[in-house]
């Protein structure tokens, strides 16, 4: 066969693996990762109730190989792809899928680590992750079965090989997916190096090469000093004892929705603040006087009865605030207004789904 014949051939076998395997795969870690953030897949690692939900992710992307980018590596490593361009070759790799995972935090790490190795819907490969961290933090963390690597570039960041459990695709043919965890802060690091071309190794010049070392150690410090300031604001949001006096914050917001059987999760509480503050809800008193057992059981039932479900934590404080122009005690007209509530936010989710 000649090498264009082949090449045609390898593309259209491959677009039909695409199809049959890798889309569905997609889809299927897709709602995997967006069922991570959302703040009770992390109620089961708080020790503390006090504590807001930890929701370490960010963000997450996923993606499929391009043709060109698996023709490529064949023709790179010959050594782990000796019968060329066949369908074997890209049933091999173990990237073919990719994910991302940013988090917001170091000690984050750890969450995710636990996550992955413990959730029956994900498998891990026999090749251990790899954790390309500073020896310190690789310690501090305490990932077990995680092999630490340097990056001369300074990038940090922890590699995992994993596949779908639970798949419509058949066992066989499952693929191993490429998971890459890393912070806010490396992720723009990361993606700067990428735009710039940037590989370590390769006839670079020294001084570049010395400016993305110097930089990645930067950032990792900032990332250290980030991570130390959120360990301080978990510290603060356990221990702190308040008075009805006291203005509303995010270190006492958490403890106070606590008590009234309210949680939520730490990337919530500024607008959670906001919220309420354009109600003029500015003090825990103030909060209190309106977010009552029986409001509470209201908007339940409400959103039971139109939506099916129960209300997020986010969406019962935007009641309690939307609730605060009215005197408690009339059911008929705290009902009109909770309805009005659900399509204003069901109109503001609406909206921001037409930005990028």
């Amino acid at each position: 066969m000649r090498e264009s014949e082949q090449l045609s051939k390898f593309l259209n076998d491959y677009q039909e693996h695409v199809k049959q395997v890798l889309e569905p795969t997609q889809h299927e870690l897709k709602n995997y990762l967006k069922g991570l953030r959302k703040p009770d897949a992390w109620s089961r690692y708080l020790a503390k109730s006090r504590l807001p939900s930890p929701s370490p992710i960010q963000r997450f992307e996923t993606r499929i190989k391009r043709p060109e980018s698996v023709v490529d590596k064949i023709f790179r490593k010959p050594a782990d792809y000796p019968d060329g361009l066949v369908s074997q070759s890209f049933r091999k790799m173990n990237d073919t899928i990719g994910a991302r995972l940013v988090i917001y935090f170091l000690s984050q790490f750890r969450l995710i680590h636990d996550e992955i190795r413990s959730n029956d819907l994900i498998e891990l490969s026999d090749n251990p992750p790899i954790a390309y961290l500073s020896e310190d933090l690789y310690r501090r963390l305490g990932l077990e079965g995680v092999e630490r690597k340097d990056k001369d570039s300074g990038y940090s960041s922890v590699h995992y090989q994993l596949r779908m459990r639970q798949s419509n695709v058949p066992r066989n043919d499952r693929p191993w997916v490429e998971l890459q965890v890393r912070t806010l802060t490396e992720d723009v690091w990361a993606q700067i190096e990428h735009n710039l071309g940037y590989k370590p190794n390769k006839r670079t010049s020294f001084s570049v090469t010395r400016q993305f070392q110097i930089l990645g150690k930067q950032l990792n410090s900032l990332d250290e000093f980030f991570n130390f300031l959120f360990e301080e604001l978990s510290r603060y949001q356990n221990e702190i004892i308040y008075k009805d006096s006291d203005p509303l914050n995010a270190e006492n917001l958490p403890s106070v929705l606590s008590g009234i059987g309210v949680g939520c999760a730490q990337y919530e509480i500024n607008g959670m603040l906001k919220m309420l503050a354009s109600r003029s809800i500015m003090t825990i008193g103030e909060l209190l006087k309106v977010a009552t057992n029986t409001r509470q059981e209201r908007i339940v039932s409400v959103y039971r009865t139109l939506k099916s479900r129960n209300p997020t934590n986010f969406e019962i404080v935007a009641n309690f605030a939307a609730l605060s122009r009215i005197l408690q005690g009339n059911e008929e007209e705290e009902i009109d207004i909770i309805k009005a509530q659900i399509s204003f936010l069901d109109a503001w989710d609406s909206l921001k789904g037409g930005f990028a």
